[in-house]
Protein backbone atom coordinates (compact mmCIF):
# COMPACT_ATOMS: atom_id res chain seq x y z
CA UNK A 1 0.00 0.00 0.00
CA UNK A 2 1.62 3.27 -0.99
CA UNK A 3 0.08 6.91 -1.90
CA UNK A 4 -0.24 7.84 -5.73
CA UNK A 5 0.74 10.69 -7.59
CA UNK A 6 -0.54 13.57 -5.55
CA UNK A 7 -0.63 12.13 -2.36
CA UNK A 8 -3.82 10.57 -2.49
CA UNK A 9 -4.06 7.15 -0.64
CA UNK A 10 -3.84 3.54 -2.59
CA UNK A 11 -4.91 0.41 -1.69
CA UNK A 12 -5.18 -3.16 -2.15
CA UNK A 13 -7.95 -5.38 -3.21
CA UNK A 14 -8.55 -8.51 -4.38
CA UNK A 15 -12.66 -10.27 -4.68
CA UNK A 16 -12.35 -14.40 -5.62
CA UNK A 17 -12.78 -17.32 -3.92
CA UNK A 18 -9.31 -18.44 -1.78
CA UNK A 19 -9.26 -21.84 -2.70
CA UNK A 20 -8.43 -21.08 -6.55
CA UNK A 21 -6.52 -17.56 -5.71
CA UNK A 22 -3.51 -18.76 -3.69
CA UNK A 23 -2.76 -14.62 -3.07
CA UNK A 24 -6.35 -14.22 -1.48
CA UNK A 25 -5.30 -17.33 0.62
CA UNK A 26 -2.24 -16.00 1.86
CA UNK A 27 -3.64 -12.84 2.60
CA UNK A 28 -6.95 -14.03 4.15
CA UNK A 29 -5.34 -17.18 5.93
CA UNK A 30 -9.10 -18.71 4.84
CA UNK A 31 -10.05 -20.97 2.48
CA UNK A 32 -13.61 -20.86 1.21
CA UNK A 33 -14.73 -21.85 -2.73
CA UNK A 34 -17.00 -18.80 -2.98
CA UNK A 35 -16.14 -15.15 -3.95
CA UNK A 36 -15.07 -12.42 -0.70
CA UNK A 37 -13.43 -9.35 -0.42
CA UNK A 38 -10.29 -8.92 0.80
CA UNK A 39 -8.88 -5.44 1.00
CA UNK A 40 -6.17 -3.07 2.56
CA UNK A 41 -6.37 0.62 3.14
CA UNK A 42 -4.43 3.07 5.21
CA UNK A 43 -4.87 1.83 8.94
CA UNK A 44 -7.00 -1.20 7.93
CA UNK A 45 -6.97 -4.62 5.91
CA UNK A 46 -10.46 -6.86 6.24
CA UNK A 47 -12.16 -9.46 4.87
CA UNK A 48 -15.89 -9.19 3.87
CA UNK A 49 -18.07 -12.47 3.81
CA UNK A 50 -21.46 -13.92 3.57
CA UNK A 51 -23.44 -14.34 6.29
CA UNK A 52 -22.79 -18.44 5.79
CA UNK A 53 -18.97 -17.48 6.40
CA UNK A 54 -18.81 -15.53 8.95
CA UNK A 55 -18.34 -17.36 12.10
CA UNK A 56 -15.87 -19.91 10.23
CA UNK A 57 -14.19 -16.45 8.75
CA UNK A 58 -13.84 -14.76 12.38
CA UNK A 59 -12.33 -18.29 13.87
CA UNK A 60 -9.91 -18.83 10.85
CA UNK A 61 -8.43 -15.99 9.19
CA UNK A 62 -4.99 -14.49 9.42
CA UNK A 63 -5.21 -12.59 13.14
CA UNK A 64 -5.44 -8.20 12.75
CA UNK A 65 -8.01 -8.62 9.72
CA UNK A 66 -11.08 -6.61 10.37
CA UNK A 67 -13.92 -8.98 9.29
CA UNK A 68 -17.41 -7.93 8.46
CA UNK A 69 -20.39 -9.77 6.85
CA UNK A 70 -21.78 -8.11 3.28
CA UNK A 71 -24.26 -6.95 5.43
CA UNK A 72 -22.12 -5.55 7.93
CA UNK A 73 -20.34 -3.80 5.55
CA UNK A 74 -23.05 -2.39 3.34
CA UNK A 75 -24.11 -0.40 6.16
CA UNK A 76 -20.73 0.80 7.05
CA UNK A 77 -19.83 1.98 3.74
CA UNK A 78 -23.25 3.41 2.99
CA UNK A 79 -24.24 1.03 0.01
CA UNK A 80 -28.02 1.28 -0.17
CA UNK A 81 -29.55 -2.45 0.10
CA UNK A 82 -30.95 -2.58 -3.26
CA UNK A 83 -27.42 -2.57 -4.50
CA UNK A 84 -25.97 -5.96 -3.82
CA UNK A 85 -23.44 -6.37 -6.42
CA UNK A 86 -19.48 -6.56 -5.76
CA UNK A 87 -18.89 -3.82 -7.82
CA UNK A 88 -21.32 -1.71 -5.29
CA UNK A 89 -19.54 -2.75 -2.40
CA UNK A 90 -15.97 -1.98 -3.57
CA UNK A 91 -17.50 1.45 -4.73
CA UNK A 92 -18.70 2.19 -1.22
CA UNK A 93 -15.58 1.31 0.55
CA UNK A 94 -13.79 3.55 -1.76
CA UNK A 95 -16.17 6.41 -0.96
CA UNK A 96 -15.93 5.49 2.32
CA UNK A 97 -11.79 5.22 2.93
CA UNK A 98 -11.55 7.78 0.33
CA UNK A 99 -8.98 5.10 -1.68
CA UNK A 100 -10.08 5.52 -5.53
CA UNK A 101 -6.64 3.63 -6.99
CA UNK A 102 -6.41 0.12 -6.01
CA UNK A 103 -3.40 -3.00 -7.01
CA UNK A 104 -5.23 -5.55 -7.97
CA UNK A 105 -3.72 -9.34 -8.68
CA UNK A 106 -3.56 -10.18 -12.20
CA UNK A 107 -5.89 -12.34 -12.14
CA UNK A 108 -8.82 -10.08 -11.24
CA UNK A 109 -12.35 -10.38 -12.68
CA UNK A 110 -12.36 -8.45 -16.03
CA UNK A 111 -15.89 -7.82 -15.89
CA UNK A 112 -15.49 -6.39 -12.14
CA UNK A 113 -12.72 -4.30 -13.45
CA UNK A 114 -14.53 -2.88 -15.97
CA UNK A 115 -17.85 -2.20 -13.85
CA UNK A 116 -15.52 -0.31 -11.23
CA UNK A 117 -13.72 1.74 -13.92
CA UNK A 118 -17.14 2.67 -14.76
CA UNK A 119 -17.31 4.26 -11.51
CA UNK A 120 -14.55 6.19 -11.79
CA UNK A 121 -11.57 3.70 -9.58
CA UNK A 122 -8.34 2.96 -11.15
CA UNK A 123 -7.25 -0.32 -11.19
CA UNK A 124 -3.88 -1.45 -11.67
CA UNK A 125 -2.60 -5.23 -12.01
CA UNK A 126 0.58 -5.75 -9.97
CA UNK A 127 2.28 -8.92 -10.43
CA UNK A 128 3.32 -10.80 -8.04
CA UNK A 129 0.97 -9.47 -6.41
CA UNK A 130 1.98 -10.83 -2.71
CA UNK A 131 5.79 -11.31 -3.43
CA UNK A 132 6.70 -12.33 0.10
CA UNK A 133 4.66 -15.43 -0.82
CA UNK A 134 8.36 -16.34 -2.35
CA UNK A 135 10.11 -16.99 0.90
CA UNK A 136 8.30 -19.79 3.42
CA UNK A 137 8.40 -19.29 6.73
CA UNK A 138 8.86 -22.12 9.44
CA UNK A 139 4.81 -22.44 9.62
CA UNK A 140 4.58 -22.62 5.92
CA UNK A 141 7.39 -25.34 5.59
CA UNK A 142 5.66 -27.12 8.14
CA UNK A 143 2.51 -27.16 6.27
CA UNK A 144 3.73 -28.39 2.92
CA UNK A 145 6.01 -30.69 4.92
CA UNK A 146 3.03 -32.26 6.09
CA UNK A 147 1.77 -32.24 2.10
CA UNK A 148 4.87 -33.96 1.06
CA UNK A 149 3.80 -36.70 3.67
CA UNK A 150 0.31 -37.02 2.56
CA UNK A 151 2.12 -38.18 -0.75
CA UNK A 152 4.21 -40.58 0.64
CA UNK A 153 1.71 -41.68 2.82
CA UNK A 154 -0.54 -42.07 -1.10
CA UNK A 155 2.68 -43.52 -2.46
CA UNK A 156 2.84 -46.14 0.15
CA UNK A 157 -0.45 -47.47 -0.71
CA UNK A 158 0.36 -47.56 -4.58
CA UNK A 159 3.67 -49.52 -3.85
CA UNK A 160 1.64 -51.56 -1.36
CA UNK A 161 -1.11 -52.82 -4.56
CA UNK A 162 1.42 -53.00 -6.98
CA UNK A 163 3.87 -55.60 -4.37
CA UNK A 164 0.40 -58.01 -3.89
CA UNK A 165 -0.27 -57.93 -7.64
CA UNK A 166 0.25 -60.99 -10.18
CA UNK A 167 1.78 -61.18 -13.52
CA UNK A 168 -0.02 -62.83 -15.25
CA UNK A 169 1.44 -65.34 -18.46
CA UNK A 170 0.13 -62.66 -21.02
CA UNK A 171 2.06 -59.90 -19.23
CA UNK A 172 -0.97 -58.15 -17.34
CA UNK A 173 -1.19 -56.93 -14.12
CA UNK A 174 -3.94 -58.64 -11.78
CA UNK A 175 -5.08 -57.67 -8.07
CA UNK A 176 -7.89 -58.50 -5.81
CA UNK A 177 -9.45 -61.18 -8.70
CA UNK A 178 -9.40 -58.33 -12.01
CA UNK A 179 -6.85 -57.19 -14.30
CA UNK A 180 -5.32 -53.69 -12.35
CA UNK A 181 -5.19 -50.60 -14.57
CA UNK A 182 -4.22 -47.26 -13.83
CA UNK A 183 -7.66 -45.60 -12.69
CA UNK A 184 -7.83 -48.44 -9.54
CA UNK A 185 -4.20 -47.99 -8.75
CA UNK A 186 -4.84 -44.04 -9.15
CA UNK A 187 -7.79 -44.22 -6.81
CA UNK A 188 -6.20 -46.43 -4.38
CA UNK A 189 -3.44 -43.71 -3.62
CA UNK A 190 -6.36 -40.74 -3.55
CA UNK A 191 -8.20 -42.15 -1.41
CA UNK A 192 -5.62 -42.98 1.76
CA UNK A 193 -4.35 -39.29 0.94
CA UNK A 194 -8.20 -38.46 1.61
CA UNK A 195 -8.54 -40.32 4.66
CA UNK A 196 -5.02 -38.47 5.72
CA UNK A 197 -7.02 -35.19 5.47
CA UNK A 198 -5.66 -34.19 2.01
CA UNK A 199 -7.02 -34.03 -1.93
CA UNK A 200 -4.83 -35.25 -4.46
CA UNK A 201 -6.53 -33.98 -8.10
CA UNK A 202 -4.61 -35.58 -10.92
CA UNK A 203 -2.65 -38.05 -9.81
CA UNK A 204 -0.29 -39.56 -12.59
CA UNK A 205 0.30 -43.12 -12.48
CA UNK A 206 0.98 -43.34 -16.05
CA UNK A 207 2.66 -47.01 -17.05
CA UNK A 208 4.47 -47.51 -20.65
CA UNK A 209 4.74 -45.38 -23.17
CA UNK A 210 1.77 -43.49 -21.02
CA UNK A 211 4.77 -41.97 -19.67
CA UNK A 212 6.42 -40.38 -22.47
CA UNK A 213 4.46 -37.38 -21.91
CA UNK A 214 4.49 -36.32 -18.48
CA UNK A 215 1.54 -35.22 -17.18
CA UNK A 216 -0.54 -38.07 -19.03
CA UNK A 217 -2.33 -39.20 -15.64
CA UNK A 218 -2.04 -43.02 -17.37
CA UNK A 219 -4.93 -45.38 -18.45
CA UNK A 220 -5.77 -48.62 -19.45
CA UNK A 221 -4.65 -51.80 -18.26
CA UNK A 222 -1.05 -52.08 -16.35
CA UNK A 223 1.77 -54.02 -17.66
CA UNK A 224 4.52 -55.95 -15.83
CA UNK A 225 8.36 -55.05 -16.82
CA UNK A 226 8.04 -51.49 -17.93
CA UNK A 227 8.16 -48.29 -16.06
CA UNK A 228 4.97 -46.88 -14.06
CA UNK A 229 5.92 -42.92 -13.36
CA UNK A 230 3.58 -42.27 -10.21
CA UNK A 231 3.34 -38.28 -9.49
CA UNK A 232 1.44 -37.19 -6.84
CA UNK A 233 0.51 -33.70 -5.52
CA UNK A 234 -1.96 -33.79 -2.95
CA UNK A 235 -3.07 -30.16 -1.42
CA UNK A 236 -3.45 -30.36 2.98
CA UNK A 237 -7.41 -29.47 2.90
CA UNK A 238 -7.25 -27.92 6.58
CA UNK A 239 -4.59 -25.26 5.11
CA UNK A 240 -4.56 -25.19 1.03
CA UNK A 241 -0.66 -26.09 0.79
CA UNK A 242 0.86 -28.83 -1.40
CA UNK A 243 3.15 -31.53 -1.81
CA UNK A 244 5.20 -33.05 -4.86
CA UNK A 245 6.51 -36.56 -5.02
CA UNK A 246 7.23 -38.29 -8.49
CA UNK A 247 8.67 -41.96 -8.28
CA UNK A 248 8.77 -44.32 -11.09
CA UNK A 249 8.82 -48.48 -10.85
CA UNK A 250 8.68 -51.49 -12.02
CA UNK A 251 6.77 -53.87 -11.32
CA UNK A 252 8.62 -57.28 -12.08
CA UNK A 253 12.22 -56.65 -13.79
CA UNK A 254 13.15 -53.63 -15.39
CA UNK A 255 15.27 -53.96 -18.59
CA UNK A 256 18.64 -53.08 -18.84
CA UNK A 257 17.83 -50.31 -20.97
CA UNK A 258 15.54 -48.82 -18.26
CA UNK A 259 17.87 -49.45 -15.56
CA UNK A 260 20.20 -47.51 -17.16
CA UNK A 261 18.28 -44.60 -17.56
CA UNK A 262 17.02 -44.55 -13.81
CA UNK A 263 20.50 -44.58 -12.48
CA UNK A 264 21.01 -41.54 -14.90
CA UNK A 265 17.60 -39.82 -14.08
CA UNK A 266 19.46 -40.46 -10.26
CA UNK A 267 22.68 -39.07 -10.73
CA UNK A 268 21.01 -36.40 -12.26
CA UNK A 269 18.75 -35.20 -9.15
CA UNK A 270 21.92 -35.84 -6.98
CA UNK A 271 24.02 -33.26 -8.94
CA UNK A 272 21.22 -30.96 -8.54
CA UNK A 273 20.90 -31.55 -4.84
CA UNK A 274 24.35 -31.17 -4.48
CA UNK A 275 24.86 -27.61 -5.34
CA UNK A 276 21.59 -26.15 -4.33
CA UNK A 277 21.74 -23.37 -1.88
CA UNK A 278 21.43 -19.59 -1.68
CA UNK A 279 22.92 -17.55 -4.61
CA UNK A 280 22.48 -20.21 -6.96
CA UNK A 281 20.45 -19.56 -10.16
CA UNK A 282 17.65 -21.84 -11.40
CA UNK A 283 19.54 -21.93 -14.63
CA UNK A 284 22.79 -23.34 -12.92
CA UNK A 285 20.42 -25.85 -11.36
CA UNK A 286 18.96 -27.01 -14.56
CA UNK A 287 22.50 -26.99 -16.33
CA UNK A 288 23.72 -29.03 -13.45
CA UNK A 289 20.82 -31.91 -13.97
CA UNK A 290 21.01 -31.74 -18.02
CA UNK A 291 25.09 -32.03 -17.94
CA UNK A 292 25.09 -34.94 -15.48
CA UNK A 293 22.47 -37.06 -17.91
CA UNK A 294 24.11 -36.10 -20.72
CA UNK A 295 27.45 -37.50 -19.32
CA UNK A 296 25.96 -40.46 -18.30
CA UNK A 297 24.74 -40.75 -22.26
CA UNK A 298 21.67 -39.69 -22.34
CA UNK A 299 21.40 -36.00 -24.19
CA UNK A 300 18.05 -34.37 -24.97
CA UNK A 301 16.82 -33.89 -28.14
CA UNK A 302 14.23 -31.15 -28.81
CA UNK A 303 13.83 -31.25 -32.38
CA UNK A 304 13.14 -34.95 -32.59
CA UNK A 305 8.82 -35.30 -33.01
CA UNK A 306 7.95 -35.81 -30.34
CA UNK A 307 10.83 -34.54 -28.32
CA UNK A 308 12.96 -37.42 -26.53
CA UNK A 309 15.28 -36.70 -23.65
CA UNK A 310 14.84 -34.48 -20.96
CA UNK A 311 12.26 -32.58 -22.11
CA UNK A 312 11.16 -30.32 -19.21
CA UNK A 313 12.42 -27.70 -16.18
CA UNK A 314 14.56 -29.22 -13.05
CA UNK A 315 11.38 -27.97 -10.87
CA UNK A 316 9.59 -25.36 -9.24
CA UNK A 317 8.37 -23.51 -6.78
CA UNK A 318 5.25 -25.07 -4.81
CA UNK A 319 3.33 -23.61 -1.53
CA UNK A 320 -0.44 -22.54 -1.84
CA UNK A 321 -0.12 -23.44 -5.71
CA UNK A 322 1.04 -26.58 -7.33
CA UNK A 323 3.71 -24.63 -9.43
CA UNK A 324 5.14 -21.15 -8.26
CA UNK A 325 7.96 -19.19 -8.52
CA UNK A 326 10.80 -19.47 -8.09
CA UNK A 327 11.39 -22.40 -10.93
CA UNK A 328 14.61 -24.07 -11.96
CA UNK A 329 14.44 -23.80 -15.59
CA UNK A 330 16.75 -21.93 -18.03
CA UNK A 331 14.61 -18.61 -17.57
CA UNK A 332 15.73 -18.41 -14.13
CA UNK A 333 18.35 -15.92 -13.39
CA UNK A 334 17.34 -14.82 -10.05
CA UNK A 335 19.29 -16.51 -7.36
CA UNK A 336 17.62 -18.74 -4.90
CA UNK A 337 17.44 -17.45 -1.36
CA UNK A 338 16.78 -19.14 2.19
CA UNK A 339 13.07 -20.14 2.64
CA UNK A 340 12.55 -20.79 -1.42
CA UNK A 341 10.88 -24.68 -1.56
CA UNK A 342 11.53 -25.96 -5.19
CA UNK A 343 10.88 -29.32 -6.81
CA UNK A 344 13.78 -31.09 -7.59
CA UNK A 345 12.17 -33.29 -10.65
CA UNK A 346 14.68 -34.58 -13.34
CA UNK A 347 13.12 -36.84 -16.20
CA UNK A 348 14.03 -38.68 -19.62
CA UNK A 349 11.59 -39.46 -21.67
CA UNK A 350 11.59 -41.75 -24.72
CA UNK A 351 7.94 -42.29 -26.78
CA UNK A 352 9.38 -45.69 -27.64
CA UNK A 353 9.02 -47.21 -24.07
CA UNK A 354 7.61 -44.59 -21.30
CA UNK A 355 9.91 -42.22 -19.20
CA UNK A 356 11.51 -42.07 -15.74
CA UNK A 357 11.21 -39.41 -13.32
CA UNK A 358 12.03 -38.93 -9.67
CA UNK A 359 10.76 -35.83 -7.70
CA UNK A 360 12.10 -34.32 -4.01
CA UNK A 361 10.60 -31.39 -2.12
CA UNK A 362 13.50 -28.80 -1.05
CA UNK A 363 13.63 -26.09 1.09
CA UNK A 364 16.67 -24.10 0.80
CA UNK A 365 18.66 -23.12 4.29
CA UNK A 366 21.29 -20.56 4.85
CA UNK A 367 24.25 -22.90 3.43
CA UNK A 368 22.37 -25.26 1.35
CA UNK A 369 19.11 -27.29 1.62
CA UNK A 370 17.18 -29.41 3.24
CA UNK A 371 15.34 -32.23 1.64
CA UNK A 372 11.58 -32.76 2.94
CA UNK A 373 11.33 -35.98 1.11
CA UNK A 374 11.58 -39.54 3.09
CA UNK A 375 10.36 -41.87 0.48
CA UNK A 376 13.21 -44.45 -0.97
CA UNK A 377 13.95 -44.61 -4.53
CA UNK A 378 13.44 -48.00 -5.05
CA UNK A 379 13.16 -49.23 -9.42
CA UNK A 380 12.05 -52.70 -9.29
CA UNK A 381 8.87 -53.99 -7.40
CA UNK A 382 9.11 -57.92 -7.33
Amino acid sequence: MSATPGNSPSGRLIYAGSETCADLAYGSGFLAPDPFLWYEIPGESGLVVSILELGRARNEARPGLRIRSLEEARRAWGVPAAQRSPAALIAGLARASGVRHWAVPGGFPLGLARELGRRRLRLETREPFAPERECKTASEIAEIRAGVRLAEAGLAAGLEVLAAAAIRPDGWLTWEGRTLDADTLRGEIVARIARLGGTAARTITAAGVHGADPHDMGSGPIPAHVPIVIDIFPRVDRSGYFGDLTRTVVKGRATTAVRRVYEAVRHAQEAALAILAPGLTGQAAQRAAEAALEADGFPTDLSADPPRGFIHSLGHGLGLEIHESPGLNSRNSRPLQAGHVVTVEPGYYDPAWGGIRLEDVVVITADGCENLTTAPKVLEIP
